[in-house]
């Protein structure tokens, strides 16, 4: 979890933002420019045809191709073959690389339905995998709705209905309230006497510990909106929003909470602490390792990696390398750098 002060993170997010936009570039696909995908798709199957499996060329091909190419492969490929792309590289992978090479030939929103649906598959629930898919995408209402789409046409069930199954109060509000947030417009001018009121409101309620009135403000708010309330707060109390929301109880909408406030205040820092997180301590959490560089990568990883190397003074590469292996680290390597 963040703890750092306000101000500081303020201006983290302007110097990343800066180098950035000095760069010129965010995603860190590196594609060739004469990327032909007639070739791509018969060298990929060439790759998984007969015995053994050409590892090393899946790889080469779909972590230098950007997301629409990698798309438009898929439908190549089954027009050429009447085989699934994802089916003959599922048949012929296995593990957290079988994952990432799924993460990066499905849709988006197709592979966190996936990853959704089996976060509450079968006895007990991972409620840290169904925040996570939610935060990479809390602000991508077209993807969100995929999500919802496909979890319904794929399982036929329906996910809203599922969480609210699998999880418990508070959590389960924050969740469904999270997931059917209506569609903001971030650059809109802020009202700050609607700020100045929601400062009010919050701070009755975290000292009357009304955690649900908590959960029904933040996650009715614009991201922008909510930065410049944690703003005020700072001013206000002269602690973090964040640092105090720690102080609820309940582990699961806690971590919900502070995960949301983070991602409204920096996302690609929330990204970054996320990554160091599942790589912190014993064991590694390659599911958190692959939700956010296989989907970044064509977004704005270049951004996060430097975020990671500003916070852990490590680059990202390094902790992989040292957290991972096989084809496996050789995927996120790949897509890191």
């Amino acid at each position: 979890m963040l703890h750092s002060c306000f101000l500081p993170i303020v201006l983290i997010v302007l110097i990343t933002q800066s180098q950035a936009a000095a760069n010129g570039k965010t995603s860190t696909i590196d594609e060739p420019d004469d990327v032909d995908p007639a070739e791509d798709v018969e060298n990929l199957k060439n790759a998984m045809k007969g015995w053994g499996t050409n590892e090393q060329t899946i790889i080469d091909i779909l972590t230098h191709r950007s997301y629409n190419n990698r798309l438009k492969i898929g439908t190549l490929y089954q027009a050429t073959y009447s085989d699934s792309l994802w089916e003959d590289i599922k048949s012929e992978t296995s593990g957290d690389f079988r994952t990432a090479l799924k993460a990066l030939v499905l849709t988006e929103a197709r592979f966190f339905a996936e990853e959704m649906r089996n976060a509450m598959r079968g006895w007990g629930t991972n409620e840290d995998t169904l925040l996570l898919c939610l935060m990479l995408t809390v602000n991508d209402h077209l993807t969100v709705q995929g999500i919802k789409d496909y979890y319904q046409s794929i399982y036929d069930r329906n996910l809203q209905d599922d969480i609210e199954d699998e999880t418990g109060t508070p959590f389960k509000e924050f969740l469904v309230e999270v997931l059917n947030r209506p569609k903001f417009n971030e650059s809109a001018e802020l009202d700050e006497i609607a700020v100045t009121a929601d400062l009010s409101d919050i701070q009755e309620f975290i000292e009357d510990k009304k955690v649900l009135d908590i959960v029904y403000l933040v996650t009715t708010r614009s991201l922008s909106h909510l930065a410049m309330l944690q703003e005020k707060y700072y001013q206000s109390e002269g602690i973090e929003l964040i640092q105090t929301l720690d102080d609820i109880s309940d582990h699961h909408v806690r971590d919900g909470l502070i995960s949301f406030m983070s991602v409204a205040t920096d996302f690609y820092r929330y990204c970054a602490d996320e990554l160091h997180n599942a790589m912190d301590g014993h064991g590694t959490e390659e599911g958190v390792l692959t939700r956010i560089i296989a989907t970044r990568a064509d977004k704005d990883l270049a951004t996060i990696k430097d975020m990671y190397f500003e916070m852990f003074g490590e680059t990202l590469s390094k902790a992989v390398q040292d957290d991972t292996s096989g084809d496996y680290e050789k995927t996120l390597i790949s897509l890191i750098n």
